[in-house]
């Protein structure tokens, strides 16, 4: 019987790698190599790249599957997690405090994601600060988009246009959750009842 030949000294397995990586197992004179290759064949972050990373922490927290369109600029990925909150909420807008609870469920992970990706990012090779501030400013803009008065002028834009009226609904919503949970005797009915009639 024939017994195939082993793999040449030089070509590294699983094993080996990460044995050096992780600083267990014995050192040979042939695990640092494929190491330091492994680590030059790891390039600086590009914006894009560090938008992707963001989005997949951020879908990760809530087990979302990732998105397959990959944000090329601070507000196009802050426009996606907009989204990705609007549609993490119940549709029913009658039981406040379930509502509220959601919002607060989503936000909480929206969050952990958020500031893991920072996390990553911050601590890649190399990373050139103005990939580190894309991821920032996509922070801002997404949780500004969310704030009772937003003073951003995404509105203008024509990929923000369609979520206009979404997030007026949600602030009307949200506002009218706050005042339900402050005083249920006095407000009752759908969230998405108007101002006007409280």
């Amino acid at each position: 019987m024939e017994v195939s030949k082993a793999p040449p000294a030089e070509v590294p397995n699983a094993r080996s790698v990460t044995s050096a990586v992780t600083g267990q197992g014995s050192q040979s004179a042939a695990d640092p190599a494929p190491v330091a290759a492994d680590r030059t064949d790891i390039s600086p972050l590009d914006i894009a790249s560090a938008l992707q990373i963001l989005l997949a922490e951020v879908l990760a927290s809530l087990d979302l599957p990732m998105e397959p369109v990959i944000p090329q600029s601070p507000a196009q990925a802050a426009r996606i997690l907009v989204e990705t909150l609007l549609h993490g909420l119940p549709e029913d807008a009658v039981d406040a405090p379930a509502w509220a609870a959601a919002l607060t469920r989503v936000e909480a992970a929206m969050q952990s994601g958020i500031e893991r990706a920072l996390g990553i990012v911050t601590n890649w090779r190399d990373v050139p600060a103005a990939v580190l501030d894309a991821v920032k400013e996509t922070r801002v803009l997404f949780w500004s988009a969310l704030s009772d008065e937003p003073e951003i002028p995404l509105w203008f834009r024509p990929e923000w246009m369609g979520l206009v009226q979404s997030l007026h609904r949600f602030r009307r919503r949200r506002r009218n959750a706050r005042r339900r949970l402050t005083d249920p005797d006095q407000y009752s009915g759908s969230l998405d009842e108007s101002d006007e009639l409280r």
